[in-house]
Parts: C-alpha cells; sequence; structure tokens
C-alpha cells in the first residue's frame, strides 16, 4: 500500500509538472493543456469523464511500469521506485532550468 501512495503521488506530480506556466510560453502551454484535454476527452464531448481521467491515468501508469520495472514482475520494487524518484527529480531540475 505505501509503494502504490508514492507512486500515486509521483505520478500526480508527474502529471502537474507540465501545468506551471511560464508567462514567456503562456500561448504554447495553453495550447499543450488544450491537446491533452482532447486527447483525455476521448468521446470528444468537451467534458472529462472519470472513465476518460482513469483510462488516461492507465496509459502513464503503464508506460511507468514499461520504463522502470526492470524484471517485468509488474511490481515496483524499492530499487525500481528510487531509480523512478531520480528520474522525476532529473525532470523536474531540467524544468526549472529551462525557466531561468
Amino acid at each position: 500500500m505505501k509503494n502504490s501512495s508514492i507512486l500515486i503521488l509521483a505520478l500526480s506530480f508527474f502529471i502537474a509538472l507540465p501545468s506551471y506556466a511560464n508567462p514567456i510560453y503562456e500561448k504554447n502551454n495553453f495550447m499543450k493543456m488544450r491537446e491533452r484535454f482532447q486527447k483525455i476527452d476521448t468521446n470528444g464531448d468537451g467534458l472529462l469523464s472519470k472513465d476518460e481521467m482513469m483510462s488516461a491515468q492507465s496509459d502513464r501508469i503503464d508506460k511507468i511500469f514499461m520504463n522502470f520495472d526492470k524484471n517485468g514482475d509488474s511490481k515496483l520494487s524499492k530499487k525500481e521506485l528510487r531509480a523512478l524518484r531520480y528520474e522525476l527529480r532529473k525532470r523536474i531540475n531540467k524544468f526549472r532550468n529551462e525557466e531561468k
């Protein structure tokens, strides 16, 4: 349970990271958010349902497991979670450096 809580927290942060807009790139960020919205809104009604959100998160979780579940057991070990956390830190630092 603790591992899944860490994973959910990490995924939430990973998903929220692109939403921090830099005023210089505000228009570009708006377009990216709009594209993400349209991709998640699979039925095209202009609204995001819980099922659509769950499906989008499932796709992201699958990608994370493909990248970090090195032994292929469909579980993330402490070592694999550390690697995930390290990768997230690298992405955060890269994002921060791009803002400067």
